[in-house]
């Protein structure tokens, strides 16, 4: 069911050079949410900027939500200016989330670049039920990492650099092979999930590497660019294998889909 909601600003933070989170106070949405979906977010009643902005759901407690967004022109811009007390229009929660089957032991979460929030809320929520959680992240530098500097999910997550300096350096893949090693020679491996959310290459790398026909199930929510966010305009589609159509949409039929069902838009 889609919400429209006019959510009250609690905080809005930097918490990096050009990344920010903001949570509010959004009732009805966070009573329906599950981890992956993704709200449409109106910033101002105005035309500029015209076309609601597509955010992942990073966190949900109780009644409160959080969203993390990285400034790249003058839409994002605009919702740093909002302030405590002020409203945002918020359309959601949309598209598919995750699965979480109820036998499921272990989860292996992938986090790249602005895919982390949406592993952070997926970490939250199965850590909750019980469910023995690893959570990857993966970053060009310490000042590209979506997490404030006191956020508790630092002491969870197992975080590497791309670019040499400010802690271990290396590839999310080669954390997450390290965790397959270790759960295939206990035996779990049947009983684990595998979970990502990042850019295309973090994406094609994990098909890769991933053991598919051992783990429980993989998914991918993907990161795409798209107008309307209810399945109108159509300008996010993807092409996806074993569908009912060869193209899907990522605002309707996503943003979650199986790992090995994706084709990159690249054709890579």
């Amino acid at each position: 069911m889609k919400i429209l909601e006019n959510a009250v600003v609690l905080s809005n933070t930097r918490i990096a050079p050009h990344i920010w989170s903001m949570w509010l106070q959004s009732p009805e949405i966070c009573a329906a949410a599950v981890p992956g979906q993704f709200l449409h977010v109106r910033i101002k009643e105005s035309t500029l900027p015209l076309l609601r902005r597509p955010l992942s759901i990073g966190r949900v407690e109780e009644d409160k939500l959080e969203l993390v967004w990285r400034v790249v022109g003058t839409g994002t811009e605009e919702f740093t200016k909002r302030s405590a007390g002020e409203t945002v229009s918020l359309l959601g929660p949309l598209g598919r989330g995750f699965s979480a089957p109820d036998s499921l032991e272990h989860a292996i979460m992938v986090g790249g670049g602005l895919g982390v929030p949406p592993m952070v809320y997926l970490h939250d929520h199965l850590k909750a039920k019980g469910v023995q959680t690893h959570l990857l992240i993966g970053a060009r530098t310490a000042e590209d990492i979506p997490l404030g500097p006191d956020d508790t999910a630092r002491q969870d997550a197992e975080i590497i650099l791309e670019k040499p300096g400010d802690g271990p350096s290396g590839l999310a893949t080669e954390l997450a092979m390290k965790w397959f090693t270790a759960l295939k020679e206990s035996g779990k491996l049947g009983k684990t999930a595998v979970y990502i959310c990042g850019p295309w290459g973090l994406v094609l790398a994990m098909q890769k590497i991933t053991p598919g026909e051992k783990l429980m199930l993989a998914e991918v929510s993907l990161e795409q660019q798209m107008g309307c966010g209810i399945g109108v305009c159509q300008g996010c589609a993807v092409r996806v294998k074993g569908g009912p159509t060869s193209y899907q949409l990522v605002c309707h039929d996503g943003p979650v889909f199986p790992l090995f069902d994706v084709e990159s838009p690249h054709g890579k």
